[in-house]
């Protein structure tokens, strides 16, 4: 509907267009009148209506004075002008100063107002559709910033310079924040919209964002039939969602009350995370809400990565438990064990060089802390599967040792036992007879040894080429890796592969 103000010196004027027009039919109504231009600017301040309809000749402050004025004062609202017949210099210098049109009283019909008021109403429509599509723009764009601090993140300057450029007139009023843990398949703006009641399509206006598993709309103009119909829905898609939380209405909040609202909900959805309470659909409510979290410990980490390096797989395992532990037990936000999932499961590929494992996107989608836990705990000894970290053992001789070391990290570079030689400051027919001495293998056997079970690992878990495997382990082309692998395990890299999928398929 859009918001008209009259403004015309004669009663009978302003009564006569006041009545012979259905007004709401065509999607208008007149909000308020005024008798001359002094009067009109005081109701445009307090009302800010969308079309002005204004005789130009008026007592006190005539209508090219009022639309002068307006514009001073930043006021946008279409100006329809009506003139009489000799005034058609008031009527040019109306256009020039931004009028949308005029229309002569003496000829003036209901017919001619209305298509005057049709071309506003219709230029005005498309502004409006700018206008709202620019705030989305912007505030789509700063999207990402305003989760980085619900989640408790610090700015960097520029984000927090961007983000305070939103005003709360950006942000919008009325709006409404949804926010949920969702599975992989989440529902999409086109399933939202689909959710919502028929009768309710022209009530909101729709945004998401998606990070770490959680999904969060943005609705506006959303009035209470709408919310109501939307959370029932989707309580209704319980293989969609998990935890739908709290509803929430902003009204002319700045960016900083979005995100700290957003961190609330967030908070809630921490508690179903970690005891499987599903929180209940309101539209008031309290939280309390933690300043501080302990940082992940890193000796903790640095424990697991360790234990991983070295095949220590069970206390690997049980390190992994006690860092868990602790995040539950100091109720850590949701977001940041999730990141520190991803974070130790791409640790696990580059330590075991294999590349990360399939589904790893789907680690942030758990919804359950211990159910993340036991995920990630599976992809570790997946990642450990086939791998010869076992010949870690160090020997009694540190040089020795630096060698083994070596031979580990870089076994898919070209290594020389010349090169190793001066690495360790030692003659090479020296090195080579106190390896063999030392670890009962001679350098280059030791090499291949060590590239092969690589590769078995890539054959057991990957579905890389033949060529692409030995290319990752070190050796310089396919025909020599499929002779050295054969040596060593009496089978083609092929063969290895089908014989050890057949073994899985068989358990």
């Amino acid at each position: 509907m859009w918001n008209i103000l009259l403004v015309e010196d004669e009663p009978f004027v302003r009564r006569t267009i006041r009545n012979t027009i259905p007004w709401e039919e065509h999607d208008f109504t007149i909000v308020a009148e005024a008798a001359h231009g002094l009067e009109a600017l005081e109701q445009m301040e307090a009302l800010s209506p969308d079309i002005v309809i204004s005789d130009v000749l008026m007592p006190y402050m005539d209508g090219i004075e009022l639309l002068r004025e307006a514009r001073k004062r930043g006021n946008e609202a279409a100006f329809i002008m009506l003139t009489c017949a000799g005034e058609f210099e008031y009527a040019r210098m109306a256009l020039e100063y931004g009028a949308s049109s005029y229309i002569l009283k003496l000829s003036m019909d209901d017919d001619k107002l209305l298509e005057a008021l049709n071309k506003v109403k219709n230029r005005l429509q498309r502004r409006s559709e700018e206008v709202a599509r620019l705030k989305s723009d912007s505030l789509e764009e700063r999207l990402p910033y305003l989760w980085k601090q619900a989640c408790g993140k610090e700015l960097s300057k520029a984000e927090a310079s961007k983000l305070a450029e939103l005003s709360p007139h950006e942000m919008g009023t009325r709006l409404m924040l949804l926010t949920w843990l969702e599975r992989e398949n989440g529902v999409s703006c086109e399933e939202a919209r689909e959710l919502l009641t028929d009768e309710s399509q022209d009530a909101y206006r729709l945004m998401t964002f998606r990070g770490m598993g959680v999904t969060t709309w943005f609705v506006w103009h959303g009035d209470a039939a709408v919310t109501s119909a939307l959370t029932k829905k989707l309580n209704g898609n319980p293989h969609k969602l998990t935890g739908v939380c709290r509803t929430v209405y902003l009204k002319n909040k700045d960016a900083e009350d979005v995100a700290r609202e957003w961190a609330c909900q967030l908070r809630e959805l921490d508690r179903f995370f970690y005891n499987g309470r599903i929180p209940a659909i309101s539209h008031e409510y309290e939280i309390d809400q933690q300043d501080e979290y302990p940082a992940v410990p890193w000796e903790l980490e640095q424990e697991i990565m360790r234990s991983f390096a070295k095949a220590a797989v069970s206390d690997c395992a049980e390190k992994l438990t006690e860092l868990w532990a602790f995040m539950e037990n100091h109720r850590l936000p949701m977001i940041q064990v999730k990141e520190t999932a991803e974070r130790l499961d791409r640790l696990f590929a580059r330590i075991s060089r294999k590349p990360v494992l399939p589904e790893a996107e789907g680690l942030p989608y758990h919804s359950r802390h211990q159910a993340l836990l036991e995920t990630l705990m599976d992809r570790m000894f997946r990642y450990s599967k086939g791998r010869s970290r076992q010949a870690l053992e160090e020997t009694d001789h540190k040089e020795i040792n630096r060698v083994i070391r070596y031979v580990f990290e870089h076994f898919d570079e070209d290594i020389s036992l010349q090169a190793m030689a001066q690495k360790v400051n030692m003659d090479e027919n020296y090195l080579s007879g106190l390896f063999k001495k030392k670890t009962g293998q001679t350098f280059i056997g030791y090499l291949q040894q060590v590239r092969v079970q690589e590769a078995k690992g890539y054959l057991e878990e990957t579905d890389l080429t033949m060529a692409e495997i030995g290319e990752r382990c070190g050796f310089a082309n396919p025909s020599y890796f499929f002779r050295i692998f054969k040596r060593w395990t009496g089978l083609r890299p092929s063969e290895y592969r089908l014989t050890t999928r057949k073994e899985e398929a068989g358990r």
